[in-house]
């Protein structure tokens, strides 16, 4: 049995697609079907089953499943720490990142490591902090970089950046045009807001419970999955929005809305966040090590 099939057999349980898992091996759909055959002949039974919602585990493949998982994760371990003897790092670094660090903070942090270790493969991917926690937990990521912290003997969470909640309208807005406003006013008009699981909207609902508020006095509220799209829609008259100051500073700039600062701040941390099992691999400990002295 080699680790080919294994990454192979994981990617398809995972994607529940041939052709997907092909695609994130930069393989053929053939090519990857053979090897999952292979593997099924070597264990002796079928390790997958095919439905209208996609390809799904038999009774037999989840324990495949799981313990492929484990074995890929001690090998990676291992070829960490044997990196570890050579002169320079080699190897991959997968970080998880919500939408606000993902997009304004990781990529700076990102050049700097490739500059210091530049045979690293690094990959970035993008999601809401709750699913970058489960993903890390799954092992599907090497590192998280979130807006929220949880109790965990699994996890370590380290504040690395901080950011702050601003209120954002569009052009031309009353609100922008009231000298002194009062936070009431904000129940007039309807709201735009991330999603759930979202840091920036848990962020959101604390800073309204400081003022005696929740989502639910807001009116008419609309969720949309991400900051981006949030901008998008006060931009068109939709509503209006607390989000990070990271984002909407680019946003205001462009002219693109208006950013109400008539408000105290609501201040918010980034968090880095990794698996206490795996902290120590070098590649892991390196680039722990480079966001917290940065």
């Amino acid at each position: 049995m080699n680790l080919n099939k294994l990454e192979a057999f994981i990617l398809v349980v995972e994607k529940k697609s041939f052709s997907e898992a092909a695609a994130a091996l930069k393989s053929s759909q053939p090519t990857t079907s053979l090897k999952i055959k292979s593997l099924e002949e070597e264990v002796g039974m079928e390790l997958l089953e095919r439905y209208t919602s996609g390809i799904q585990p038999t009774a037999a493949g989840k324990l495949v499943y799981h313990a492929a998982k484990e074995i890929t994760r001690r090998w990676r371990h291992l070829e960490d720490e044997l990196h570890g003897f050579q002169d320079t790092l080699t190897g991959t670094l997968t970080i998880g990142a919500s939408t606000i660090p993902g997009t304004y903070l990781v990529p700076g942090w990102v050049k700097t490591f490739r500059s210091l270790y530049p045979k690293v493969d690094v990959t970035i991917e993008i999601g809401d902090s709750k699913k970058i926690l489960d993903k890390l937990l799954d092992h599907q990521i090497d590192v998280g970089i979130i807006g929220l912290e949880q109790d965990s003997n699994k996890l370590k969470f380290r504040p690395i950046a901080s950011d702050s909640l601003v209120l954002i309208t569009p052009n031309g807005h009353p609100m922008v045009h009231a000298n002194e406003p009062e936070f009431s006013q904000i129940k007039q008009y309807d709201f735009v807001v991330r999603e759930k699981g979202s840091g920036t909207r848990k962020v959101m609902e604390d800073y309204l419970s400081i003022h005696g508020y929740s989502l639910s006095d807001l009116h008419s509220v609309i969720s949309i999955g991400s900051t981006e799209a949030v901008i998008a829609a006060v931009e068109a008259g939709l509503g209006i929005s607390f989000i990070s100051k990271l984002a909407a500073i680019p946003a205001a700039k462009a002219n693109r809305i208006q950013i109400i600062e008539k408000f105290d701040p609501f201040l918010r941390n980034f968090y880095f966040t990794s698996l206490t099992d795996t902290e120590n691999r070098p590649i892991i400990k390196e680039f722990t090590e480079l966001l917290l002295k940065g």
